[in-house]
Order: C-alpha cells, then structure tokens, then sequence
C-alpha cells in the first residue's frame, strides 16, 4: 500500500532509532496504516529479525537461516 507522505514522515520521526531498510520493508509488507504503526510498535529489540508471514510482524530469531521452519530434504521415489 502506498501511504501519505505526511503519515510516513510522522512515523519516521516517531520511530527514529528503527533502521530506515527495516522501516521500508515494514511499509513495504503493511495493508493498513494500523498495521504499519502496529509492525513498527512491536519491533523487537534483540537481533537478528526475520519477517514472519504468518504472524505479519518481524520476530526476532537465532535461527537465521530459518532451517528449523524449511525442510530441504527430497525425497526419493
């Protein structure tokens, strides 16, 4: 969604310590404007994040790869 200049100024100011590349990808993936505010809301604090599609938000994760999510096995017939 593309949103108001003046609503993404305000949240750039608002949220001023988020990462303008984690910020683009946050206005990137939101719907609503709600769910832009709500993402960056609930930005973790620890490191690394990956966004998760199901949950729509970013979450932190030791797991960076995410291979415990994946299974690259194939399987033979």
């Amino acid at each position: 969604m593309i949103f108001e200049k003046s609503f993404i100024q305000a949240l750039k100011d608002r949220y001023s310590d988020i990462h303008p590349l984690i910020f683009h990808r946050s206005a990137e993936r939101s719907t609503t404007k709600i769910e832009l505010f709500d993402t960056l809301d609930t930005l973790p604090e620890d490191y690394p994040i990956v966004w998760d599609d199901m949950e729509r938000r970013w979450i932190a994760t030791k797991d960076l790869f995410q291979v415990t999510k994946f299974d690259f096995r194939m399987e033979k017939k």
